[in-house]
């Protein structure tokens, strides 16, 4: 179904194109964002995507000619050709090769409705027009760009558009933001206790007891905090579960200066999980749910589609059930890993997801929380960028070497687990629901929206 909307081009809109500078700036370890291809994601710019980092000097020139600012819309011209993002608010970044910057000037095109009538099948329909075969790369030329026309409705009507469709996707990303915002309560929390040992520095020092020279520093940190007016000391009763006392150990451990509480001991991921691999039994079923090392990422599954059992990669073997942890072997800081948390009867997963399954009394969601974790992925990165191959890998012999701190007996892990890390999970996982049901909503809505298929009154 056409469009109800008469078509403009871009020029006619007002739309300005500002292309990029052909050129790359140097890589900094702390710097501004210079975004590129890899960091467009459905529409937005994934600041969190390892964008390079450059110096506020090159900054400065990269801006010179094309600075990005709300209300813009970023066009790849190679790679994914006519894929688009906006500029967030308060956003501060450079701008990467093969990109441009689509400005609406004028009063005819309303911002927020440009966000979205670049994503219609209109404009993927003005991209097939105008695309360029290559022999590695298919492109946009900058010249054919402000050819490319849109449905142009009335400029309320765009408004109402534009409010429709944003308001679902700013429900999206604050449900994102909340779940960052509890993991990363979570990660503090277990930090504080299972790394830097807080708890037990505080017994320690409330019991007169001798600190370690080596964590004479870390004392006087927790005496300057405990003197501040927020600070808020754990329950008589959980602070009753931690010693006052440090042992030395030998163990290459996350301990603080080979320091750890007195009754704990180095406990490596192998300890808690195991590797299985059982052959899922491809020839009695018709189709089942593959997912490839692609097709999961930091935590989300990323498709529930069937495929017939014919045909399937050699590499799709592994079965799966409720409670494993997918893990890939690959790239680790690609954050390839999920929690199985559903009945897991019809997928079948590639031989390149390791398929960890707790061991008896091992809380799954313990070992998943572990290696999820930042340090642990950059830790088991490293280990692949050093490992002979094609690509960094690792295996589940390398997860050996992710250690944690704990007490032996069960009453603490327990504790941290059911009131921190089930009710975390518990809500991540309604939250990743609900957003997949209004990704659906918006996904549906927005051809119908943009075309006035489904109609919106003008004022």
């Amino acid at each position: 179904m056409g469009s109800k909307w008469k078509k403009t081009s871009l020029q006619d809109l007002g739309v300005k194109l500002i292309d990029c500078d052909h050129k790359t700036p140097k890589a900094v370890e702390e710097g501004v964002p210079y975004i590129g291809i890899p960091q467009m994601d459905n529409g937005r710019i994934n600041f969190d995507a390892n964008p390079r980092l450059i110096s506020e000097e090159d900054f400065i020139k990269w801006t010179r000619k094309a600075n990005p600012q709300y209300g813009d819309v970023i066009l790849s011209r190679r790679c994914n050709s006519g894929e688009t993002v906006y500029v967030p608010k308060n956003s501060k970044f450079a701008l990467g090769q093969n990109l441009v910057l689509l400005r609406p000037e004028g009063d005819r095109l309303h911002p927020e409705y440009f966000r979205w009538a670049v994503h219609g099948r209109e404009w993927w329909s003005e991209v097939a027009k105008y695309l360029n075969p290559g022999a590695i790369f298919e492109s946009l030329k900058c010249a054919d760009i402000p050819k490319f026309e849109i449905p142009e409705p009335p400029k309320d009507v765009q408004i109402k558009i534009a409010k429709v469709l944003t308001n679902i996707s700013d429900k999206i990303e604050l449900n994102q933001k909340l779940n960052q915002t509890l993991e990363q309560m979570a990660q503090a929390l277990f930090k504080s206790w299972f790394v830097d040992f807080d708890p037990v520095i505080d017994n320690a020092l409330a019991a007169g007891s001798d600190i370690p020279e080596a964590l004479q520093h870390k004392a006087e940190q927790r005496r300057q905090a405990q003197k501040l007016p927020d600070f808020k000391p754990l329950p008589d009763n959980i602070r009753a579960l931690f010693p006052s006392e440090f042992e030395q150990t030998d163990e290459p451990i996350i301990g603080i200066a080979g320091w750890i509480p007195e009754g704990w001991k180095p406990t490596s991921i192998h300890d808690m999980v195991d590797t299985i691999s059982d052959t899922y039994k491809l020839k009695e079923v018709d189709e089942v749910i593959f997912l490839n090392t692609g097709d999961i990422e930091d935590g989300k599954f990323l498709h529930k589609d069937y495929s017939p059992t014919v045909g399937l990669p050699g590499q799709a073997k592994k079965s799966i059930a409720k409670g494993d942890i997918l893990y890939s072997e690959i790239r680790p800081k690609n954050k390839r890993y999920a929690f199985v948390d559903f009945d897991a009867k019809e997928y079948v997963v590639s031989t390149k997801l390791m398929v960890l399954r707790a061991k008896e009394n091992i809380n799954p969601l313990l070992p998943y929380f572990i290696l999820t974790q930042d340090k642990t992925v950059n830790e088991l990165q490293h280990v692949a960028e050093h490992r002979s191959g094609t690509f960094p890998q690792i295996t589940f012999k390398e997860l050996a070497k992710v250690l944690a701190v704990f007490p032996q007996g069960p009453e603490l892990i327990d504790l941290f687990v059911e009131q921190y890390l089930t009710p975390l999970f518990t809500k991540k996982l309604a939250s990743i629901e609900q957003n997949e049901q209004l990704e659906k909503l918006r996904d549906t809505l927005l051809p119908k929206l943009i075309s006035g298929e489904v109609p919106l009154k003008s004022e």
